[in-house]
């Protein structure tokens, strides 16, 4: 992942697991100094954590809601296409309750081409920022397209490029 820390860009791997709006956890660590730097954010449905250096913290009610939000967004990605067929039309709008609702354009074939999505910051201001995802490619695992480039333009600033390279899903056929 490329992200944006103002204008400077910096370059750090990223390890995902997410339960679809259940639970989620992200290893990232820079990619010029490797895994010493680790830090990993877990995200439950009602608490999240951070764990860096051996220490686990909790973190507080709105950064928790922040860090489930931004998973929220990869959880619609990963389930709306079980939803969704070529013949739908070009647009999907979904919501989950406890998320905020996304917009998804759909390509010709039915893959998501981009999303609109606005969360709540982690400030106590109840201010929310727009996230505005295309996508490039994609990537499959067990019939689950999800995409192979995500571009991610926050407030109408550049966040982050993540570019998968590896993808795998378990399916639950509970």
């Amino acid at each position: 992942m490329r992200m944006m820390l103002g204008k400077v860009p910096v370059d750090l791997n990223v390890e995902t697991r997410i339960e679809p709006f259940a639970r989620g956890r992200s290893d990232t660590w820079l990619e010029s100094e490797g895994r010493s730097t680790i830090r990993t954010i877990m995200v439950e449905r009602d608490s999240a954590f951070l764990v860096h250096e051996g220490a686990q913290t909790a973190l507080g009610h709105e950064q928790a809601r922040f860090e489930r939000q931004q998973l929220g967004a990869y959880a619609y990605l990963l389930l709306a296409p079980a939803f969704v067929s070529a013949a739908s039309g070009t647009r999907l709008n979904a919501a989950r309750e406890e998320y905020p609702p996304i917009a998804l354009t759909l390509a010709r074939d039915g893959r998501i081409a981009a999303a609109d999505y606005r969360i709540e910051t982690p400030d106590r201001e109840g201010r929310s920022v727009r996230q505005q995802f295309s996508f490039v490619g994609s990537v499959s695992s067990n019939g689950v397209r999800f995409p192979h480039v995500i571009t991610i333009v926050q407030d109408g600033r550049p966040r982050s490029r993540l570019t998968i390279r590896d993808f795998s899903v378990d399916l639950d056929v509970a």
